[in-house]
């Protein structure tokens, strides 16, 4: 995975109005059904971990854990956060790309 990629492509979506983040505001937008792509970061506690799985597996949605909270708050120009929603499919597709490391740059 290209963390670099990863983190601009999150701050560009952030800045594009097309992500959220933080337990409450990412359930509020599962709710509204505007949700693509979940985010967990990769030291996220085990219970949110499973409360976000059960989400996915629910709403059908994707999820990739890339990112340590820290680094995830950071790029998104906000402190520790261990989860994110992406509501634009584009930014949703090259993310889970980027994740997957199909995006032709380096892992």
């Amino acid at each position: 995975m290209n963390e670099e990629k990863l983190k601009n492509l999150l701050g560009l979506a952030q800045r594009a109005g097309k992500l959220t983040s933080g337990n409450f505001s990412v359930k509020e937008s599962i709710n509204s059904g505007k949700v693509k792509l979940l985010i967990l970061a990769t030291d996220a506690a085990p219970n949110g971990v499973k409360e976000f799985e059960k989400i996915s597996r629910e709403k059908k949605l994707p999820i990739v854990r890339a990112l340590t909270g820290e680094t995830l708050g950071k790029c998104l120009g906000k402190n520790f956060r261990t989860v994110a929603a992406i509501s634009d499919e584009g930014f949703a597709k090259s993310i889970i790309k980027i994740s997957d490391g199909k995006d032709g740059g380096k892992k």
